[in-house]
C-alpha cells in the first residue's frame, strides 16, 4: 500500500465532512425556516434528527451512535481492500466522508448534552429533511450498489 492511496481518501473524506458540518452550522447560525429556493420542489428548512435515516430509531441515540462508529470502522478497512480509482474506493469515500459528518456532530452533541442530534435541512419533494452527509451516503451505496452489479 503506497501513501498516495491512503493520503488522498482521507484528505477527501476528511474535506467532505467539513464541507457537511460547516453547511449544518451555517444553517443552524443564521436559523434559515422556510427558504424556498424551487416553488414545490426545493427548501432550506433547519430541522433536528435524534435518530439515523428519516429519524428512524430516534430513541436510541447512544445506540445508534456506537453502531454508526462501528459501520465506520468496517468502512475504513473496505476502503484499504479496494483497488485505486475504482467505482468501489469513490463509493466508500463518499460514504465513509457523510458518516463522519453526521458522526462528528452526533458525537459533539452527545458530549455537550445536546441530545446527540443531527442538523437536517433540505426539503426536496416528498422526502423527509436530509443534509449534505445524507445525499453523500446515498450517492455513494448508489454508485456502490451500481459497482457490484456491474461486475456480476
Amino acid at each position: 500500500m503506497t501513501l498516495k492511496k491512503y493520503l488522498y481518501p482521507t484528505i477527501t473524506v476528511i474535506s467532505l465532512a467539513l464541507i457537511d458540518n460547516l453547511t449544518k452550522y451555517y444553517v443552524r447560525i443564521e436559523n434559515i425556516q422556510e427558504l424556498v429556493l424551487i416553488e414545490n420542489f426545493l427548501t432550506i428548512d433547519l430541522t433536528y434528527n435524534t435518530g439515523i435515516a428519516f429519524g428512524f430509531l430516534s430513541d436510541y441515540t447512544n445506540a445508534t451512535y456506537v453502531v454508526s462508529l462501528l459501520v465506520l470502522v468496517w468502512l475504513v478497512f473496505q476502503i484499504k481492500d479496494s483497488k485505486n480509482s475504482s467505482l468501489e474506493l469513490y463509493s466508500y469515500i463518499l460514504i465513509l466522508g457523510g458518516a463522519l459528518g453526521n458522526l462528528s456532530e452526533r458525537g459533539w452533541n452527545l458530549v455537550t448534552n445536546n441530545g446527540g442530534k443531527v442538523t437536517d435541512f433540505v426539503e426536496l419533494l416528498f422526502i423527509p429533511s436530509f443534509n449534505f452527509a445524507d445525499s453523500l451516503i446515498s450517492i455513494g451505496i448508489t454508485i456502490l450498489l451500481f459497482s457490484e452489479f456491474k461486475n456480476k
